[in-house]
C-alpha cells in the first residue's frame, strides 16, 4: 500500500467515524451523472467511464452501510438516456444488470 492509499484510508475511516457521532440519515440518494464526461475528460470509452461510475457508488454503498444508513436510492437513467445511441443504451443496461447482481451476491440488496 503506498502513503498516499494509507493516507486516503485514515482519512476516510476518520470522516465515518465523525460523521457516525452525530445524527445519521435514514435515507441518502444518489444521482448518477457525468459518467460520459468522465470518459472523455479521461480519454476512455464511455462504457469505461459507466464501470467507474459503479465503482464511485459501490465505494458510496460501502461508507452507507458502515454509517448504518438504512435506505439508499440510486437514480441512474431517466427517460432522455434512451434517447441515447441504441448501443450504449444496451452496455448501460448490461452494465447495471451485471453490477446489481453482483451486489446482490454480496448481500448488500
Amino acid at each position: 500500500m503506498s502513503v498516499l492509499s494509507f493516507i486516503v484510508n485514515w482519512l476516510t475511516r476518520l470522516v465515518i467515524y465523525i460523521l457516525s457521532s452525530g445524527p445519521v440519515p435514514q435515507h441518502v440518494a444518489f444521482v448518477m451523472d457525468g459518467n460520459r464526461r468522465y470518459a472523455k475528460h479521461k480519454q476512455l470509452e464511455v462504457s469505461e467511464g459507466h464501470v467507474d461510475g459503479f465503482g464511485a457508488l459501490k465505494r458510496m454503498l460501502e461508507i452507507c452501510l458502515r454509517l448504518g444508513i438504512k435506505c439508499v436510492t440510486v437514480y441512474a437513467f431517466s427517460i432522455e438516456n434512451f434517447k441515447r445511441p441504441r448501443g450504449e443504451v444496451d452496455t448501460l443496461m448490461s452494465l447495471a444488470k451485471d453490477k446489481l447482481d453482483e451486489l446482490c451476491s454480496h448481500g448488500w440488496v
